[in-house]
């Protein structure tokens, strides 16, 4: 059965709604009057715990299966390739989850990683099977109940190398796996490859890849719009490491904090 609020709590929030009528009925909301009027009476269901944001890793990095070279024919290779400058030649900023729908389509929306002068990353060889790193996102209301539930993938194709040397990127993206968003509720989930992300990390006569991939997540509702970040750096070598985030490693930091509070017990 729902718990409704008292009436100083409705009063409180139908003054928060009557402040802000340009954000609950723009012709571009994702809310109708109906979710409105349903704001006014239930202000609860409405408001997102953002302590209760929580992305979990699953499992180990999964290989994906190796897609084929495209068909349009690649331009050669011209002279002036340098190894140690790498570039993303791709996409920078793109949406993979519009009000609750997945947009993203992972063959033709990524980023890359790849020397300077290369045109297309099927100019550079030796390329790895394609890996993911799966995540589960939940946000829950003010009841507790989950609002948001989203697994999505990290995906990379990694390796790939011009003459022998280097390791660098391509087909980084992000694929949504599962979209579930409550009523009244609306997500957006975009991702970000600033240029200055796209380094080197490695030496000038043998580069390795490094960049920095930003999701940003937004829930909104008629009384709250809350908005979280999630920092992945990725590497050449197919590695991954969530650097920014809402991050919950379950057993992992359990198990972590288990072993530091037994090392100190030994020293007392």
């Amino acid at each position: 059965m729902t718990k409704y609020p008292s009436s100083v709590a409705l009063s409180a929030v139908a003054a928060l709604l009557l402040s802000v009528p340009a954000f609950a009925q723009t012709g571009d909301s994702p809310f109708t009057p109906l979710m409105i009027k349903a704001a006014k009476q239930d202000p609860k269901y409405f408001t997102v715990d953002e302590s209760t944001i929580k992305v979990a890793p699953l499992g180990p990095a999964v290989e994906m299966k190796k897609e084929e070279p495209p068909q349009e024919p690649v331009p050669p290779v011209g002279t002036g390739v340098d190894i140690d400058q790498i570039l993303n030649i791709a996409e920078r900023i793109w949406a993979i989850i519009e009000k609750n729908k997945p947009v993203v389509n992972i063959k033709t929306t990524y980023a890359t990683a790849v020397p300077k002068g290369i045109d297309h990353w099927t100019q550079l060889e030796s390329w790895k099977m394609p890996i993911g790193n799966v995540y589960h996102i939940v946000a829950k209301n003010a009841y507790g109940s989950k609002m948001v539930d989203v697994k999505f993938q990290v995906l990379r194709t990694y390796g790939g190398k011009y003459k022998g040397k280097g390791q660098y990127l391509t087909g980084v993206t992000i694929e949504p796996l599962l979209v579930e968003v409550g009523w009244g509720y609306s997500l957006d989930l975009n991702a970000e490859v600033p240029d200055s992300s796209v380094i080197n990390v490695g030496t000038s006569e043998d580069p390795l890849a490094g960049m920095m991939v930003t999701l940003t997540m937004r829930v909104r509702t008629v009384i709250k719009d809350s908005t979280v970040k999630m920092l992945y750096y990725l590497e050449g070598n197919g590695s991954l490491k969530e650097i920014g985030g809402p991050f919950d490693f379950g057993m992992k930091d359990k198990v972590s904090k288990a072993i530091e509070k037994a090392s100190a017990l030994q020293f007392e």
